[in-house]
């Protein structure tokens, strides 16, 4: 469906070296990355905004690389959804249909169905500046669609809204897109909207698409320490001896052959802390919580390592800062160097 193949570009502060992957028909395919790894910049140079300094874009195998915006059959949504300020909403989704001279009729049916669907239809007399900022993207998305691209860019769409109404269009675009079978490139930094929505999820970190593959995939096997590290994971170095992975004084052993560096990937909710019994002794530096759950910062001879657990289980154990702990891990996640 469409294709980048090794795309490079410097723009002001951002950078994207090396970019390649691909995206199938009908898939919703989520970039994820901190802000100013570069994931918009990434997008201009899909839609065509930016022309990329090296490497190409196809779209069902015909080269667009060269092509402006206009003739791409992509549609752009940015941030801050770019909703012509002086027009209706009506005239706002209509917009592209009459730049492509679809008559009357056709426009406001084509309007009207997508009203519908996007539950606006009572806003259709309004401006833009009338409207919230859940009622904004409702409109961008259903003018983007209203010509029918062959795919969809969404640029952090859900980040100006607050929690409640983001969960809330989180679960109305899966409806969307049942309804539509549109295919998506949705760039997030967060990580509830790549778990809800992702077909897929490609990683990008400094620039760069460290690794694409299906959430689970990829959540559960990072394949850098860039990659593990961007997700919160603890991250330790090691060596490999023997069936051993050696941790300052801890031994882990591991089904890999050979020796030398490799890094230990622990998940924090896959280290159990009891007060009573487990694998390794560990010193409670810090007890945050956050509602239900409650982050523990360990000390691990020396290593520095943390816990998610739920607040029941601090309670029921007992456990306090300055205490010693026993930590089970229930798995792990080997990269070599």
């Amino acid at each position: 469906m469409l294709k980048l193949e090794k795309i490079c570009k410097d723009w002001k502060e951002f950078k994207l070296r090396d970019i390649s992957f691909e995206v199938k028909e009908k898939e919703y395919f989520i970039i994820l990355g901190h802000s100013g790894a570069g994931k918009t910049l990434l997008l201009k140079v899909i839609a065509g905004i930016h022309k990329p300094d090296s490497g190409r874009i196809y779209l069902n195998r015909r080269d667009i690389t060269e092509l402006p915006p206009e003739k791409r059959d992509i549609a752009y949504i940015p941030q801050n959804y770019a909703l012509f300020p002086h027009l209706s909403v009506f005239d706002n989704i209509a917009y592209g249909l009459k730049v492509r001279k679809f008559n009357s009729a056709e426009i406001r049916r084509v309007v009207f169905e997508l009203a519908d669907v996007f539950g606006i239809e009572h806003l259709l007399h309004r401006k833009p500046k009338t409207l919230s900022g859940g009622e904004q993207q409702r409109v961008a998305i259903a003018r983007a669609l209203a010509v029918k691209p062959k795919v969809l860019l969404l640029d952090e769409p859900f980040s100006n809204l607050d929690i409640e109404l983001r969960s809330k269009l989180i679960k109305e675009m899966k409806r969307w897109r049942k309804e539509f079978e549109f295919t998506a490139i949705h760039v997030t930094h967060n990580f509830e909207e790549a778990m809800a929505l992702g077909d897929r999820v490609g990683v990008m970190v400094d620039g760069r698409v460290e690794q694409v593959g299906s959430i689970r995939d990829v959540f559960s096997k990072p394949k850098s320490v860039k990659v593990a590290r961007f997700f919160g994971y603890n991250v330790l170095e090691g060596f490999l001896r023997d069936g051993f992975v050696e941790l300052n004084d801890v031994k882990i052993r591991v089904n890999l052959d050979g020796d030398g560096r490799v890094y230990i990937v622990l998940k924090p909710d896959d280290l159990i802390l009891s007060k009573r019994s487990g694998d390794i002794k560990a010193l409670v530096e810090e007890i945050e919580v956050f509602k239900v759950l409650a982050r523990v910062t360990l000390n691990i001879n020396g290593l520095n390592v943390q816990a998610l657990t739920t607040i029941r289980k601090i309670f029921e154990e007992g456990i306090r800062e300055g205490d010693i702990v026993y930590v089970s891990i229930r798995g792990f996640h080997v990269i070599r160097d």
